[in-house]
């Protein structure tokens, strides 16, 4: 296993913000974050949670499997992580919903979601038997526009989905996961406490009961003038729904699935440890995070598709 350069000063793009980015006063607070009280299911800005590091000298690294990247949590370094109550998605089948216009290129980002989906990136968890591996992206679909300055709370977004699969746009089954994909302006909020997105989380994910069927889902905000988010940065957006996706797919329900004693799941453990991934002809093409496993630490599978 690769080790962390001692001077994070040296690496690009992103300064150190914290000599003790994993505080327990920090992961306390999320854990108070969303309708789950003791799981956190959001990805905090970069600056709340810990600094972000983007390791472009592992970025042509193919070796990923067998030599994870430098992480915060090397292998077994989470207290308790196991699972729950077998809450995972089996085969991921995946759909992006747009609740309006893309604020970059939607072409970019549904190449990358097929990529991430079916190309390796989640193997891992079918080797080490975490219940879940690589699913099949199904493609998009438009849901309905939501205006700038919209605040689309939890219970809203999950009523939207749930009126959507009513109208027979979508369809739901036990591997079914929806990323909602919001535009510019519009503010994601939790109900239960009213934190917002931006302020206070990038994206997350959950599930809800839909005619005795928990349907997961990802909420996944414009990081538009969210500086903690990426401002824009397509990169960072696509280690987002990396994020969103790993943990989704190994703790569907959360809480229920693969989770540590302190609440992280897999992708809250390598929180903002970015790197390139992508075919050997084009090592850097994605942008995505890795996620822990107890045996590897940060892991993420090589790229296996065209």
């Amino acid at each position: 296993m690769t080790t962390r350069p001692r001077d994070m000063s040296s690496l690009p793009h992103w300064p150190k913000r914290s000599s003790n980015p994993r505080s327990p006063q920090s992961i306390q607070d999320l854990r108070h974050v969303g309708p789950r009280p003791g799981v956190i299911q959001v990805v905090p800005p970069r600056h709340v949670y810990r600094p972000a590091y983007l390791r472009q000298e592992e970025a042509a690294d193919h070796e990923l499997v067998t030599q994870p990247l430098a992480t915060p949590t090397g292998p077994g370094g989470a207290a308790g992580f196991r699972n729950r109550g077998g809450s995972q998605i089996a085969q991921p089948q995946v759909t992006n919903v747009y609740m309006g216009a893309f604020w970059g290129d939607r072409t970019f980002m549904e190449t990358f979601s097929q990529a991430i989906v079916e190309y390796g990136y989640l193997q891992p968890l079918a080797e080490l038997n975490y219940g879940t591996g690589p699913g099949t992206y199904l493609g998009s679909v438009d849901g309905e526009t939501l205006a700038a300055g919209t605040i689309l709370n939890d219970t809203d977004a999950q009523a939207k989905i749930a009126a959507m699969l009513g109208a027979g746009l979508i369809q739901a089954n036990a591997n079914s996961l929806f990323m909602l994909i919001l535009p510019d302006g519009v503010t994601s909020r939790f109900d239960s406490d009213g934190s917002e997105s931006c302020s206070t989380f990038c994206g997350y994910h959950d599930a809800f009961s839909y005619q005795g069927l928990e349907v997961a889902y990802a909420i996944l905000p414009s990081p538009t003038g969210c500086a903690g988010c990426g401002n824009g940065n397509v990169g960072d957006f696509t280690a987002v729904y990396a994020h969103e996706l790993a943990e989704a797919a190994t703790d569907k329900v959360p809480g229920q699935g693969w989770v540590a004693d302190d609440g992280e799941e897999n992708g809250d453990l390598e929180a903002w440890v970015l790197f390139g991934w992508g075919p050997p002809s084009d090592p850097s093409r994605y942008t995505v995070q890795g996620y822990y496993t107890n045996e590897r630490g940060n892991t993420v599978g090589a790229w296996t598709g065209p």
